[in-house]
């Protein structure tokens, strides 16, 4: 299998699954709602995104990576020494910092990163709400560690390690204490939390040093109840339309600006700023799972068990297929992820766009049989 981060992240998926209903299990039994079915559905498809997205995007990456260690590595560390463990470990968890702390101070970034933070609850499977285009934004902050010597898979597997402990974080189940180095459940809530003072605190992965060294560590104040969720809401159980939904406001702000220099403060100033006299329309508000009909509900479920089942076939056996396939194949599951999201949300041409899905995957699999059995 090819090395970069998504492929570890693909075959790590029934585990994180598995954590995550155990997770959402403990919930009931503690009498919160854990994740209900459309939200489930909203999560898992942004990851699905993120990842089927790497098939194309991280071979790219990689190559980066590669090139930068090979010309302009400023150390060549020995066969066998542990130094390029530890850098891949504490500096990969200082850069994730880096361009966490960057994605809740710039605007155009926070336009990226806030999908991960639109859910008003908090449970594991918020773990797996990730930004299709994260990678796109996120790899100028891990540029240090090729030119200090890191191989590409000392950092891979660092970064793939930090990712799965990001993922025991993001639950009120698991509780430990942090010895002071390490990021805990109790801290990382803090996080996910839209009220003051908690907001744009605790933004390190594995370390909270990196919090404490520049200033967002914070524990929890009992006077504080946390509030999760962005000031936006959330607004939509489509996957793939949340993806959007910030940009869209980031750049409907920056077209009403009166100046260049009041746009260039939406874009590259603190995320929320308005120019003067421009004022966002009141957003949308996602459908309870209890307003959305059991049909669509069992549905959307068992269309998306299938997608995912076919996404995971192109994923573990990336190398066996085609580059058409896994294209043509990614096509399709981003439609599903859509329309599956618009059923949900029961906007009024999700039924259309629902028909139109079967007729492409009509049309997709009588071409796979016909260049599979025939020759011309």
């Amino acid at each position: 299998m090819q090395l970069d981060a998504s492929a570890y992240y693909a075959l790590g998926v029934p585990f994180a699954l598995g954590v995550a209903a155990w997770d959402h299990r403990a919930c009931r039994k503690r009498g919160e709602r854990g994740w209900t079915a459309s939200s489930a559905i909203s999560h898992l498809s942004t990851s699905m995104g993120e990842v089927l997205l790497g098939l194309f995007l991280a071979p790219f990456l990689f190559w980066i990576y590669g090139f930068a260690l090979t010309h302009f590595a400023l150390v060549r560390w020995a066969p066998g020494s542990v130094a390029p463990w530890v850098l891949a470990f504490l500096l990969g968890d200082l850069c994730y910092y880096l361009n966490h702390r960057a994605g809740h101070r710039v605007g155009l970034l926070w336009a990226v990163h806030s999908v991960h933070h639109q859910s008003d609850e908090f449970h594991l499977a918020i773990a797996l709400r990730h930004p299709w285009l994260s990678d796109v934004f996120a790899w100028p902050f891990y540029a240090p560690l090729p030119f200090l010597g890191v191989p590409p898979e000392h950092f891979f597997l660092a970064i793939s390690a930090i990712s799965y402990y990001s993922l025991s974080i993001h639950s009120h189940t698991f509780a430990w204490h942090g010895l002071w180095a390490f990021v805990t459940p109790r801290t990382h809530q803090l996080h996910h939390c839209q009220n003051r003072p908690y907001v744009g605190q605790n933004m390190g992965a594995m370390f909270t040093l990196w919090d404490r060294a520049f200033g967002t560590h914070r524990d929890p104040d009992p006077a504080i109840p946390p509030r999760f969720g962005t000031a936006r809401g959330y607004q939509t159980h489509n996957g793939a339309r949340a993806q959007w939904l910030p940009m869209r406001e980031l750049l409907w702000v920056a077209a009403r600006a009166p100046s260049w220099r009041e746009r260039a403060k939406v874009v590259l100033g603190p995320p929320g700023y308005l120019p003067p006299g421009v004022t966002l329309p009141a957003p949308s508000v996602a459908s309870r799972d209890d307003e959305i009909p059991l049909r669509v509900r069992v549905y959307a479920v068992s269309q998306f068990v299938i997608a995912s089942v076919f996404a995971l076939w192109i994923l573990w056996f990336r190398d066996h297929h085609s580059w058409r396939l896994r294209a043509l194949g990614t096509l399709w599951l981003m439609c599903t992820l859509y329309t599956l999201g618009a059923l949900l949300d029961q906007t009024p041409r999700a039924k259309s766009l629902e028909r139109a899905r079967i007729a492409l995957t009509a049309l997709l699999l009588v071409g796979w049989y016909l260049s599979a059995h025939l020759r011309f």
